[in-house]
């Protein structure tokens, strides 16, 4: 697992960075991409956030994509991500083959089984419904995966995050939680 590699390298090469989000609906992915969508936008960026989602949503196959760029966006479908951040074993199984080569998959290592895994790509889990759980709500899985994705990647700053939420999060007790597990899952890594 190299996690050296992040979006500084990709940014380095592209003046656009493309992130796919996928899980399972209930799980926050929506949510998810619209706090980095939003922060992203807090910090200057241009950005298209595409959500997508089954019609069963709860328990149904959902994903989200955000792109960020310096430049306008020429479409917000993201066919190869260079990030991709996946909740279930079934996004991961689906989403990888599109990963660009040099792209990085952040996963819940609490619902992937290892023999899942494929070796070839630049693969970073974080236990994230245990660590939600231990927070206190696994509803807050998301906001730990993403507090990871943020610090391994540096393509926002925390702080813009913490004060994205409250736009986005209107119960207080689930603000408090959600901010506690983003915090948690940055200094995971």
């Amino acid at each position: 697992m190299d996690r050296k590699r992040g979006n500084q390298d990709i940014s380095d090469r592209k003046s656009e960075v493309k992130i796919l989000f996928a899980g399972a609906g209930g799980q926050g992915i929506l949510l998810m991409g619209k706090v980095l969508a939003q922060s992203l936008l807090l910090e200057g960026s241009q950005l298209s956030w595409f959500p997508s989602y089954g019609a069963e949503v709860r328990g149904g196959t959902c994903k989200c994509m955000v792109t960020s760029s310096t430049d306008e966006i020429a479409s917000p479908y993201i066919i190869h991500p260079d990030y991709l951040i996946v909740m279930n074993e079934p996004s991961y199984v689906k989403y990888t083959p599109l990963l660009d080569s040099k792209g990085v998959v952040f996963y819940n290592q609490s619902l992937l089984k290892e023999n899942v895994l494929n070796a070839a790509l630049n693969n970073v889990s974080i236990p994230a419904t245990e660590i939600a759980s231990e927070i206190g709500n696994v509803r807050c899985a998301n906001m730990t995966i993403l507090g990871c994705f943020i610090k391994h990647t540096g393509i926002v700053k925390i702080e813009t995050v913490e004060q994205a939420l409250p736009d986005l999060i209107e119960h207080k007790e689930l603000l408090k939680l959600d901010i506690a597990a983003l915090d948690k899952g940055y200094s995971y890594v």
